[in-house]
């Protein structure tokens, strides 16, 4: 859900700055619109800094890890991030598929893709 926020916010900039660019075609003694448009890419950088650095502080969270009814997932320290942890799944082979974790994320950051392996019945990989 986040993610698909950000993205909106990002193309309602890109359109925003495609109407000051050529707005100058047009009319360029007006500057009323110019000066709104400048003010919402502005508005809308705010927003979108002030999004990711909640969607950074909620990745301490470790609800993947609570979620999983086998143990695979643990947490591990990973200097990506703000929190400084990622959630690792070490025993893959032990994962069910359920996608418990990945719907327990309430940033969207997991997602999960269960494999069949030929040395064990399945296998699980974490996309971030």
């Amino acid at each position: 859900m986040v993610r698909a926020l950000i993205c909106l916010e990002l193309i309602l900039n890109s359109i925003n700055l495609n109407l000051v660019t050529f707005s100058d075609l047009f009319d360029s003694r007006q500057l009323k619109g110019d000066i709104f448009a400048i003010f919402v890419i502005a508005l809308a950088a705010a927003e979108a800094a002030i999004g990711l650095s909640i969607l950074s502080s909620i990745h301490r969270c470790t609800q993947c890890v609570r979620a999983c009814p086998t143990d695979v997932l643990e947490m591990i320290p990973w200097d990506g991030c703000k929190a400084k942890q990622i959630a690792s799944a070490p025993r893959t082979e032990d994962c069910v598929g359920c996608k418990r974790c990945e719907s327990a994320c309430p940033t969207d950051f997991l997602s999960v893709r269960v494999y069949l392996g030929p040395e064990t019945t399945r296998s699980m990989a974490l996309s971030y």
